[in-house]
């Protein structure tokens, strides 16, 4: 199988995901969509195995990486920013304060996450 035909393959297993989980969902069923995903998941890493050619290369995982670390930078100073100005919010309207500690706790264990990857990365051999 070439690249070209890999990725219209993947494109259709997440078309067909997509629309599985979400008609599952709406109908209250939520152990198909998992199996469903789990199932395609194991197909399409079946089928990368079989793709002749490049599929990535080092400049892909450097991009990559560049685009991750500023994600993470983006979104973590934005859910502070965002956390700060719905906790001074709160006295309006207190659910204000639920929203802002979701932000924050979610923008640490991120960072956190991140931290701990790095160091596991950087010291594997």
């Amino acid at each position: 199988m070439d690249k070209k035909t890999f990725y219209v393959v993947r494109i259709v297993f997440a078309m067909v995901v997509a629309a599985v989980c979400s008609i599952s969902v709406v109908q209250g069923n939520y152990i198909l969509p998992i199996i469903v995903g789990i199932t395609a998941a194991f197909v399409l890493y079946a089928m990368k195995k079989r793709v002749t050619g490049v599929l990535a290369d080092e400049r892909d995982y450097k991009v990559a990486g560049d685009a991750a670390r500023w994600s993470l930078n983006i979104y973590a100073v934005f859910a502070a920013i965002a956390s700060m100005v719905l906790m001074a919010s709160r006295a309006g309207n207190p659910q204000f304060e639920l929203a802002a500690q979701i932000l924050a706790y979610s923008a640490c264990a991120l960072l956190i996450a991140q931290s701990l990857l790095f160091k596991y990365f950087h010291n594997r051999k």
